[in-house]
């Protein structure tokens, strides 16, 4: 069922439903939605911690620094969303995208991501922090520049059709990145090697 400019709770959320240009005030209650679609929506509140969102797409929504510590994301989208400054540290990502989204300065620290993928986006001196993944991360079109991979392996990882000019990386996790000739030249003083 479509929902177009209404103000809603967060206990109004159906699953099924595709919700427009609505508002949804300030939950107390830990927040499980899942099933919805948010288009152009704003959220009162700026905590989700410990919210789980399963099956949502989100299509320009801005989360600029909310906070979703300790949060569930399965099988989400982000499709160009303000995700500038939010916290998602001790996250739980599962098969999600983020796409055409601004997400610079936010915080992934000590998450765990599965099978996810990152397309045209901008993830400016953003936090992976102690980062554990599995099946790897696809990006393509987004921008890296300043990002912190420090602590997480890095095997799987696939930069080459993404931008950076310097990334923060400890060394012995550099095994198994994928990226392309020209991210080398960035990496390799990383390695204790003098390039003339």
């Amino acid at each position: 069922m479509l929902v177009t400019d209404k103000r809603l709770r967060f206990e109004d959320i159906e699953a099924g439903n595709t919700y427009t240009n609505c508002t949804f005030t300030t939950s107390m209650a830990t927040i499980r939605v899942s099933d919805a679609v948010f288009n152009h929506c704003q959220f009162e509140q700026d905590h989700f911690g410990g919210s789980e969102w399963l099956d949502c797409t989100f299509n320009d929504i801005s989360f600029a620094n909310c906070r979703f510590e300790g949060s569930t994301f399965y099988r989400d989208q982000f499709k160009g969303c303000q995700l500038i400054g939010a916290e998602f540290i001790e996250n739980n990502w599962k098969k999600c995208t983020i796409s055409d989204s601004r997400v610079d300065y936010a915080n992934f620290s000590s998450s765990k991501m599965a099978h996810c993928r990152f397309t045209d986006s901008s993830f400016k001196e953003v936090y992976f922090r102690y980062l554990k993944l599995v099946g790897g991360l696809q990006t393509s079109g987004c921008e890296f520049e300043g990002a912190s991979f420090v602590a997480t392996k890095l095997a799987g990882v696939d930069l080459s059709e993404s931008e950076f000019g310097y990334l923060e990386v400890n060394p012995g996790d550099l095994k198994g990145l994928t990226i392309n000739q020209f991210q080398a030249a960035s990496l390799v003083g990383l390695l204790g090697v003098k390039v003339k």
